[in-house]
């Protein structure tokens, strides 16, 4: 991605409004197409949840019309994700229309299983870059934990990627049964031509209709956060290529947001200002995906007026002050946060762009 492309003005204006106004214009937004997924992953949540929660999923009109919402909000960049994304037939569609139709810088979370046939039949013009699950540097292993054969596909859809000059991010989900593989990890992703991003494993719990989803026996799987630090303090030193910035770092170590009034000079969750997630039934919900209080439908009000609303506002300001704030630390809170102070941004966005990383 070219830092223009990157709408590294929009980012500067979001900034300076969001600094002077109570009205915030979110940087970032992230569609959930779908809970689908071939995959059995050990730490994911999504398999426990019953089929009849996974439908009804957003038609290919539906998800125009919230992109669309997307854009006209003044939102930067939008992710794709899932569940799998690449399991809707109508995704090249989707990127083109919010890659090329509105501009945005656009991006895909996938596992790649479907990911070489994707590249291979589709042009995808508008998608900046492809954030892949890669989470051992050997297919037993990473097979193993992942549930399906997906190694070479990943392998596979990089290079492809690669050769439409698609950036790729590899996301590797640290535990503590790979910490000891995280250099090997780095060395391959630097080989391929890719950044990495090295967040921990978590305890993702999924509410629906007062019922509680979550992966079994997670805990035994999420690393001590002082091992991960010392771990990821180390790569990022040595290898220009990770993402994972030393803020985050240190802002994770410490327990992350909530319950720790004595670390928010650091860093306070702005999930809620700078982050908007768009169920796959056209929900979005306050203050986060993982704890919402209020829900509107996306898809009979618009994105402007829900954003904009007296509660959400009073949601936005309250930061990480809720009792379910206490140690979040998830990737999705801690990056949308980075971009509340001109400092974080410079950690974790803009030297990324010097390492070469934010192409």
């Amino acid at each position: 991605m070219h830092f223009w492309k990157f709408k590294g003005l929009s980012y500067l204006k979001n900034y300076c409004v969001n600094k002077v106004s109570d009205i915030k214009n979110p940087y970032f937004a992230q569609i959930e197409l779908t809970l689908r997924c071939m995959g059995k992953c050990e730490f994911c949540s999504i398999p426990s949840i019953p089929k009849s929660l996974k439908n009804p999923e957003m038609n290919t009109e539906e998800v125009k019309k919230i992109i669309a919402d997307v854009a006209d909000l003044g939102v930067v960049a939008l992710s794709f994700t899932g569940g799998e994304p690449t399991l809707r037939h109508d995704l090249a569609e989707l990127i083109n229309y919010a890659g090329i139709s509105h501009n945005l810088t656009t991006g895909l979370a996938t596992n790649g299983y479907f990911l070489p046939q994707l590249l291979r039949e589709n042009s995808l013009s508008g998608l900046d870059y492809i954030l892949l699950s890669l989470d051992f540097p050997t297919h037993e292993l990473h097979n193993k934990l992942r549930g399906i054969n997906v190694f070479e596909k990943v392998i596979k859809s990089i290079n492809l990627a690669h050769k439409k000059y698609i950036n790729v991010i590899i996301s590797t989900n640290v535990m503590k049964k790979n910490l000891k593989y995280l250099p090997e990890i780095c060395q391959m992703a630097e080989k391929l031509g890719c950044s990495i991003e090295l967040y921990p494993c978590e305890d993702i719990i999924r509410s629906y209709n007062g019922t509680h989803y979550r992966a079994k026996n997670v805990e035994k799987l999420i690393p001590r956060l002082h091992l991960w630090a010392k771990f990821i303090k180390r790569l990022h030193k040595d290898h220009k290529n990770v993402l994972t910035d030393l803020v985050t770092i240190e802002a994770i170590e410490r327990g992350g947001f909530g319950g720790n009034p004595k670390f928010q000079d650091l860093l306070r969750c702005h999930v809620a200002s700078a982050y908007l997630f768009i169920r796959h039934n056209g929900f979005v919900d306050f203050p986060c995906k993982i704890n919402p209080i209020l829900s509107f439908n996306a898809l009979k009000n618009p994105l402007s007026s829900i954003y904009k609303s007296p509660k959400v506002i009073e949601i936005m300001k309250e930061h990480d002050s809720f009792e379910f704030c206490s140690h979040c630390r998830l990737g999705c809170a801690v990056a949308s946060s980075m971009t509340a102070k001109w400092s974080t941004i410079y950690e974790k966005y803009i030297k990324s762009i010097f390492r070469g990383n934010l192409r």
